[in-house]
């Protein structure tokens, strides 16, 4: 039976760790933002600051006031771009001066990494667009996790499960010097799920290929996550979970992490009270102490809602929903 010794805070904690990484409701963009739609398709959502920059772009962007068919009025591309080439190289060329420019911070961070644009995971994109930009058009991005465990003796010499977990380079453009899962990585274009987990935990901790392979997908979680200065990121979570060897230690590879470290749950725990993750990372644990028994119905406060929260549904389509219904009640 999986027991935990959770700090008197570590509850509280929890709560605070999905309103970070879900805040976007708690906010009050969604009482203003607009749909980005693409082929009569809601594919991201752009906060009043970005359309007024994409209106300013009149040859690739159109931004809509309220209708009957559009409500909350719309942002969509220029009907003469209608092929998924056109899209990509149309706002790549718009993205391109923006950073020239300086219009929008996160381009000073250019990935060269393109992402796909679509509805739903499974569906052909509409286009692709590099990272850096992607908070601009509140896309729904996907990413691939790994939870990396090996069970050996704790301090009192009782065999009990250790996580590796990794921190962040101080260079990286995004949440610097935090920590993180030993690998994780954003689905860019034409990867897919298993496939950029296995290159991550290679490029990232140096992980063999076949060490890799044996990682088990464990489903996934979703979040809606607001930077002020990076834009709307609505994600899905895609988790694997991996039991590691005692011979292996992970080794820092690409410069994406400084340094590696391999704790016992509880101290996992005490550094999640201390936000010394980052937001999503927070979440994909919790939820992995959940599917370990660690968090259980008798030893957690609303563990139901949480439950639920980790596997709530923010399909574009849905989270219009939502946005439309919200900005009914006001």
């Amino acid at each position: 039976m999986n027991t935990a010794r959770f700090d008197d805070a570590f509850p509280a904690s929890v709560s605070e760790a999905f309103d970070r990484c879900d805040n976007f409701f708690l906010g009050d963009s969604h009482l203003s933002c607009r749909p980005f739609v693409v082929n009569e398709s809601v594919v991201g959502f752009v906060r009043d600051d970005c359309a007024r920059l994409l209106a300013k772009y009149s040859d690739v962007f159109v931004v809509e006031k309220e209708s009957s068919e559009w409500p909350i009025g719309r942002v969509t591309l220029k009907s003469t771009l209608s092929t998924a080439w056109d899209r990509t190289t149309a706002v790549g060329d718009v993205c391109l001066q923006m950073r020239v420019n300086e219009e929008f911070g996160p381009l000073k961070g250019w990935r060269n990494e393109l992402y796909p644009v679509a509805a739903s995971h499974s569906d052909t994109p509409a286009f692709s667009i590099e990272r850096a930009a992607a908070g601009m058009i509140g896309m729904k991005q996907y990413g691939s996790h790994m939870n990396g465990y090996v069970w050996r003796q704790d301090a009192s010499g009782k065999r009990a499960m250790h996580m590796w977990v990794a921190r962040r380079a101080s260079t990286k453009a995004t949440f610097p010097g935090m920590l993180d899962q030993i690998v994780a990585g954003g689905i860019g274009n034409g990867l897919g799920v298993r496939e950029t987990i296995i290159k991550e935990a290679e490029e990232e901790a140096c992980m063999p290929p076949d060490l890799a392979e044996s990682a088990v997908s464990v489903g996934c979680i979703s979040y809606f996550f607001e930077s002020p200065q990076r834009g709307l990121y609505p994600e899905t979570a895609f988790l694997f979970d991996i039991e590691l060897p005692e011979s292996f230690t992970p080794t820092v590879v690409d410069g994406e992490v400084s340094e590696f470290y391999c704790w016992p749950l509880d101290e996992v725990c005490r550094r999640i009270c201390l936000k010394e993750f980052t937001p999503s990372c927070a979440v994909v644990i919790i939820d992995f102490l959940v599917r370990h028994g660690y968090i259980t119905a008798d030893n957690f406060k609303n563990y139901d809602d949480m439950v639920a929260r980790l596997r709530q549904n923010i399909s574009p389509a849905r989270l219009y929903e939502a946005i439309l219904a919200r900005r009914k009640k006001c």
